[in-house]
């Protein structure tokens, strides 16, 4: 039987995003809520080993595609060639360990590099944790949860993720260019002061931001114009 080899690559590329069974993680602590980052639906990420069933469309030879449901990420440690690596991987004398190995998240349980048909498996029962059913869970232990879910709801009704990155691909085909520049800049402006705005009436603070309301905009990686 093949063991992991402890190579940490896995862990290198990116911390994983969270099932609904990693609830409890969230709730005891040990993932810290300050450490996540939403995706929100409609914004562009890889999709290795989901068979597609994570994309609103087909994804292209480099796996991306806009998402089809929002999932919550770890954040990554951020810097270098591994932006997304996972903030509990540690190394020494070669080897790679997790920190939190014994309550690691549910996603880093089954993967196995070698054999990576169960990962794919759970992928592709779309079993993520939304913000929503977080907020819904951390509710008996903290006050703002209902806020933040309203928070959230308001902020993509205004703020969505898709409609500003369909905006994005527009302006290589679109003759209203200069039109479709003031609509992509005045979203800008509305989610850098929604997301002030929250800060300063002490509603959210800064580290929750990523989670509560996902990346900024202008922050979100882009599509080529061809895709």
């Amino acid at each position: 039987m093949p063991e992991c080899r402890r190579c940490g690559q896995c862990c290198r590329l990116g911390g994983p995003t969270l099932m609904r069974g990693d609830a409890d993680r969230l709730l005891d602590g040990t993932l810290p809520l300050s450490g996540l980052v939403c995706l929100r639906r409609g914004e562009w990420a890889r999709h290795d080993g989901s068979r597609g069933t994570t994309a609103l469309a087909a994804p292209g030879p480099d796996s991306l595609a806009p998402l089809a449901s929002e999932m919550l990420k770890l954040a990554g440690t951020g810097g270098g060639p591994h932006p997304w690596q996972c903030p509990h991987l540690q190394e020494a004398g070669g080897q790679a360990a997790c920190a939190i190995h014994d309550r690691r998240p549910l996603q880093c349980r089954t993967l196995f590099c070698q054999a990576p048909q169960a990962v794919e498996d759970l992928l592709a029962t779309g079993d993520f944790l939304s913000r929503a059913e977080l907020f819904a869970r951390l509710a008996p232990v903290e006050p703002r949860a209902s806020l933040w879910q309203e928070l959230a709801e308001a902020h993509e009704q205004t703020c969505s993720a898709g409609v500003y990155l369909r905006l994005c691909q527009e302006l290589a085909t679109t003759p209203e260019v200069l039109a479709v520049r003031r609509e992509l800049a005045e979203k800008e402006r509305y989610d850098e002061a929604f997301r002030q705005l929250c800060v300063e009436r002490g509603a959210l603070e800064p580290e929750l931001l990523p989670l509560v309301l996902g990346r900024p905009l202008r922050d979100l990686p882009r599509p080529g114009p061809e895709r």
